[in-house]
């Protein structure tokens, strides 16, 4: 990665830790590569759940090699690249400072991630301000070459295949959590919508499941640290976890349950099974965007795996035509074992996220 010496990062924070999760990481990305870069963020209060070191009372500070600041009448102060995270909508005064330089800086629009045909097409397309000399590209996360990639931290892949046995021991021992022989490892992080109830129900009569669910999650878990048995299934509380912690749960688990871009993401990283509830969208726009990835990921799967799995993202995301199986989803794990593996260096092969941001700039600027 060419690192450019200065970078802007704007964030409002609309969905709850999602948006600012992504350009937590991203920043963050960004500034290990050798960028000095500037996180401008709405409500930095939402970050202090992911860095808990984070001071939300001042409106700069130093955060993992960048600078945070609040969202609050932003000064434009020669960035070379400025990123506009999900659409959100620059100051007129900021923007005219970028128009007054010579040359402008790059100006890229990070665009949510999306599987769907539409989005390769799309990628990298400009889109000239109607009254300044300023051009905007839209820049799109994906899974392919013809999209920007994933984000991925240096260092990540490095410490995943340090993460052996007694790491994971040591992790499950300091987080409370009990695994008998036999049992699964179960993660669960979803939006209020999922169908826990029907999960949890199916889950206390199979094969034993201990599943381990944050805090704020559901009122359905015990609070932090508690655990409840009911038949089969054992529900472990946990505390909202930091990134870094979040990453090595999501390794040590037989099956991860994500929601959002952020942990969707890094369950991928994982190399683990996982069922991922997409942000709900009005007219089940979701289920379509569901569908696109798992056309995509379930390429390399036999065609009655990609059904199976298939269907449970289907109930699992709302599709009332799906009825959730969990009985098939236990069977279905050692064969998404092995595809997870697959898919996870498929993904490595490609740039990451941060480097070809960083390249595209260095093109259009």
């Amino acid at each position: 990665m060419r690192a450019l010496l200065s970078i802007d990062l704007f964030c409002e924070v609309i969905d709850n830790y999602g948006d600012a999760g992504v350009c937590w990481r991203l920043a963050r990305a960004l500034a290990q590569a050798g960028c000095t870069l500037t996180l401008w963020i709405d409500n930095p209060e939402r970050l202090r759940r992911l860095r808990p070191q984070l001071d939300p009372a001042r409106d700069a500070q130093p955060l993992d090699g960048f600078t945070l600041r609040r969202w609050r009448d932003p000064s434009y102060a020669g960035a070379e690249l400025v990123i506009s995270a999900f659409g959100c909508r620059l100051p007129d005064d900021y923007l005219a400072a970028m128009a007054a330089q010579s040359p402008p800086p790059a100006w890229i629009n990070l665009e949510y991630l999306s599987a769907e045909d539409w989005v390769e097409g799309s990628h990298g397309l400009p889109s000239p301000h109607p009254r300044l000399p300023l051009t905007q590209h839209f820049f799109f996360p994906g899974f392919t070459t013809k999209s920007g990639g994933l984000v991925r931290e240096a260092g990540l892949a490095a410490a995943r295949e340090a993460f052996g046995a007694p790491q994971r021991a040591a992790l499950l021992a300091g987080l409370g959590i009990d695994v008998p022989q036999g049992a699964l490892l179960v993660s669960l992080f979803c939006y209020p919508g999922a169908p826990l109830p029907a999960l949890f129900e199916a889950m206390a009569s199979g094969r034993r499941v201990v599943c381990v669910v944050p805090e704020g999650v559901t009122p359905l878990a015990p609070p932090p640290g508690q655990s409840l048995t009911q038949g089969a299934l054992t529900l472990h509380g946990l505390p909202f976890l930091e990134p870094d912690v979040y990453d090595r749960l999501l390794w040590s688990c037989d099956l991860n349950f994500v929601r959002g871009e952020d942990s969707a993401v890094r369950a991928q990283w994982a190399r683990r099974p996982f069922v991922w509830q997409l942000y709900p969208q009005q007219d089940a726009a979701h289920l379509d965007k569901m569908q696109a990835f798992l056309d995509r990921y379930g390429e390399a799967l036999v065609p009655q795996a990609a059904a199976e799995l298939g269907h449970f993202f289907r109930a699992w995301n709302g599709d009332p035509a799906a009825a959730l199986d969990w009985p098939a989803c236990v069977a279905l794990l050692p064969t998404v074992e092995a595809h997870a593996a697959r898919w996870q260096r498929q993904l490595a092969s490609l740039d990451d996220l941060g480097s070809s941001l960083v390249e595209f700039a260095s093109k259009i600027r």
